[in-house]
């Protein structure tokens, strides 16, 4: 692999890789990999010509993967944390290795022993009055209006790892009690306790922690672990949030949060769907505008969560 000696900088620009990726590193966003909505310069442009949108790529896992491996890092493996691909690059590896499709093997392994009867990536036809509406503020007329959502009517050609499962706040309870309860949830046990462990515990070195993400310090009392961030400092993690020493969850593109706080005993789920620009240098928008401004009721529910369990 080739490496962008700048990350913003000239595709042509590189210099070769100082080690090979390795499977921590996908699954901490350390391997260098990026996406187009998380990239600034050249490199976003390239990423959104080479593989299509973020959600609903039209190219077999094959030929994706092959395109991905064309384009430079954006930095050296190991580097530093930087939102990407390399989630989906995971969800690849499993479907090679099981030998059938990610939609698949998550059915097995997942979806069909917790029960989760309403969890794909698709949404088939006789399912879809139930599908959720994504809205987004009008940035012109300050209204907010109803945004189109590809939904699937059958399994996509590429299941993605990183984005396009469809759920309900049932199924998401059971997935996120499954985390909370170190791998086992009503009598069915998916993980080992210790592997929870792995996952939950924090990967970030201080240096890693003082870049910010997505254009604010992200990282202030908390860090990142196998595919989670988990709080570190309560305290000062407050300043977005709340939650005990141990937390740990993830957000969503659209706005969508859970978090299992195994001191609390507690599982919170916020759902929303607020749409934003998924295409190049869309991080630029992240940190302000209408976008946050359809997010500002999480931390205001998460500390009238903590709040009343004070009272």
């Amino acid at each position: 692999m080739q490496v962008l000696k700048a990350a913003d900088g000239p595709l042509d620009q590189t210099a070769p890789a100082e080690r090979d990726i390795t499977i921590e590193d996908l699954m901490t966003h350390r391997a260098g990999l990026a996406y187009g909505f998380t990239s600034m310069g050249p490199i976003a442009q390239a990423h959104e010509k080479a593989l299509g949108p973020a959600l609903g790529t039209p190219l077999t896992p094959d030929e994706w993967m092959k395109r991905l491996g064309e384009l430079p890092l954006s930095y050296q493996p190991g580097a530093r944390f930087h939102y990407s691909h390399a989630t989906d690059v995971l969800g690849f590896i499993v479907a090679r290795i099981e030998g059938k499709p990610l939609d698949q093997v998550l059915q097995d392994r997942v979806f069909g022993p917790l029960g989760m009867t309403d969890t794909a990536f698709h949404v088939p036809p006789e399912k879809l009055d139930r599908a959720a509406k994504l809205y987004r503020i009008n940035p012109e007329t300050d209204v907010m209006e109803e945004v189109a959502f590809p939904y699937h009517p059958a399994p996509p050609v590429f299941a993605a790892g990183g984005g396009g499962l469809v759920s309900t706040a049932d199924d998401y309870l059971k997935f996120a009690r499954l985390m909370l309860g170190k791998g086992e949830v009503d009598g069915v046990r998916l993980l080992k306790a210790e592997t929870v462990e792995m996952m939950t515990a924090d990967r970030l070195t201080p240096a890693q922690k003082e870049i910010p993400f997505m254009g604010i310090p992200f990282w202030m009392g908390q860090g990142f672990g196998l595919g989670v961030s988990v709080i570190t400092d309560p305290v000062k993690q407050a300043w977005m949030g709340a939650g005990n020493a141990g937390a740990f969850g993830w957000p969503g593109a659209f706005g969508t949060w859970w978090q299992a706080d195994p001191q609390a005993d507690m599982v919170l789920i916020y759902l929303i769907q607020n749409s934003m620009p998924l295409g190049p240098e869309a991080a630029a928008q992240l940190a302000t505008g209408q976008r946050m401004g359809g997010r500002a009721a999480l931390p205001v529910f998460q500390k009238m969560v903590y709040g009343a369990l004070a009272g």
